[in-house]
């Protein structure tokens, strides 16, 4: 059967399942990207803030008085009565091996005391502080974090925070920085398990809700190519069992679609009356068969039968009578046919037997059984016992023409009629004609009065 393409819907389906979570997923991870940063951020802005605190302290008690820088030539920071311009440094580079922070003592606006080093390898002291931080530290009075300070050619993560002398003066600053790279790496290697779980966790669900979607189109393309093949005149198309056997929606309408394909055979291949298959639809098989006979050289017999007098029960009991008797005989030609081959309603009271893989004799045989099985059938109809017979003709597939079979057989029908009738004519090849009759002397008598 063929399924086709995947479809618009199998499109819109795989979409409405995997884009949302495509996009779940991405704002997810920018978001706790950018938390995540954000988080990283404070606490390096905390751990900042307070090594500048400890160091001021640290200093404010190791060297008690106000900051003022004296000399011109070679200007020398004094805090108090003690010059720190050389003791100092053992402080600050003291703090700076604990914390690998880097740390400066501003005068003013000037970069005093410093453990960055400058591309020679001295102290990078002498400079002044950017632009932005002493209009917002120095001259604003307030402590700030910055992320992206530019200090001899490198990025820092960095703190101002103001320092003022014993009149509330603000005399410089204090800067504690760590150098960007080193913050945005640890940042990244924090992240990467994050990203790697986030991605992982997004792709394993994409690929779940693709195989159970496809498996969902799948099943609508099996739905659709049946109803296609139905649709089209295919009462025979087969239904894939993986839909059939669903226990959701898709497996009740592949069973809905069964028991439609059902009714239409129903009503397309059976004679509502009698049940057994139409005339249209008996052709069609008898040309399965005599092909089959074609390939395989299966052997066949081909049998039209009569019901003898009939028109007489109808007449006489009237035709819901004569429908009894049909529905009757029909079900015993459908009881006798099972795993010997099909039975159909031919026309009015003629039926057509259709031997599969039955040689003429064997066919015969069954026939004569049948034919018995019918003298004996009585039909009970209002307080009255109905007993009827049958004439068949019968013939060996010997030849590939349908129409010759047909009209071969209807012929021994005939001379089964004009004979006598309740028998059965049969031949082989060219052999001629055997009629066998057991026909009363009383049935004899019937068939001169309603010749």
């Amino acid at each position: 059967m063929q399924t086709g393409n995947k479809g618009k819907i199998g499109h819109v389906l795989q979409a409405i399942n995997i884009v949302p979570l495509l996009l779940f997923g991405t704002i997810t991870l920018l978001l706790s990207y950018q938390w995540f940063t954000d988080a990283m951020y404070e606490e390096v802005e905390r751990g900042l803030v307070y090594v500048a605190l400890n160091t001021n302290t640290i200093i404010d008690v190791a060297y008690p008085g106000d900051y003022r820088l004296e000399g011109d030539t070679e200007p020398h920071l004094y805090k108090g009565d003690a010059a720190i311009t050389t003791d100092a440094y053992e402080l600050i580079d003291r703090v700076k091996a604990d914390t690998e922070l880097e740390i400066t003592i501003f005068y003013q606006d000037m970069r005093v005391l410093t453990t960055i080093s400058d591309s020679a390898g001295g102290r990078y002291v002498g400079t002044k502080a950017p632009d932005i931080v002493i209009e917002e530290v120095l001259n604003g009075g307030e402590p700030r974090f910055y992320t992206n300070t530019l200090i001899n050619g490198a990025r820092y993560f960095s703190y101002y925070m103001p320092i003022s002398d014993s009149n509330g003066n603000i005399a410089g600053m204090i800067f504690v920085g760590k150098p960007s790279q080193k913050v945005n790496t640890a940042v990244q290697e924090s992240l990467y398990p994050l990203i790697f779980t986030t991605i992982a966790t997004i792709i394993v669900i994409c690929l779940f809700l693709f195989f159970y979607t496809q498996k969902l189109i799948t099943a609508l393309q099996h739905i659709r190519g049946f109803l296609v093949e139905v649709a089209t005149g295919n009462l025979t198309a087969k239904l894939d069992s993986t839909v059939s056997k669903r226990n959701d929606e898709f497996g009740d309408i592949g069973r809905s679609a069964l028991s439609m394909q059902r009714s239409l055979r129903t009503m397309v291949e059976q004679d509502a009356l009698t049940e057994l298959f139409n005339r249209r639809c008996a052709e069609q098989k008898l040309r399965q068969v005599v092909a089959k006979h074609q390939t395989q050289q299966t052997p066949f017999c081909l049998s039209i039968g009569d019901i003898d007098f009939f028109k007489k029960v109808n007449d006489t009991y009237g035709h819901e009578c004569g429908d009894l008797v049909l529905k009757n005989i029909s079900a015993k030609l459908k009881e006798h046919m099972h795993n010997h081959g099909f039975a159909a309603r031919w026309g009015g009271e003629e039926f057509l037997l259709v031997y599969d893989h039955v040689q003429l004799p064997e066919a015969h045989r069954l026939l004569e059984g049948l034919l018995n099985e019918i003298r004996a059938m009585e039909t009970q109809y209002n307080d009255k016992v109905i007993k009827v017979t049958m004439t068949f003709g019968l013939i060996a597939g010997d030849t590939d023409d349908t129409s010759k079979l047909l009209l071969s057989a209807d012929e021994n029908l005939y001379n089964g009629k004009a004979g006598g009738r309740n028998c059965i004519v049969w031949k082989q090849s060219d052999e001629k004609s055997d009629t066998e009759s057991d026909t009363a002397s009383e049935q004899e008598n019937n068939n001169k009065e309603n010749e």
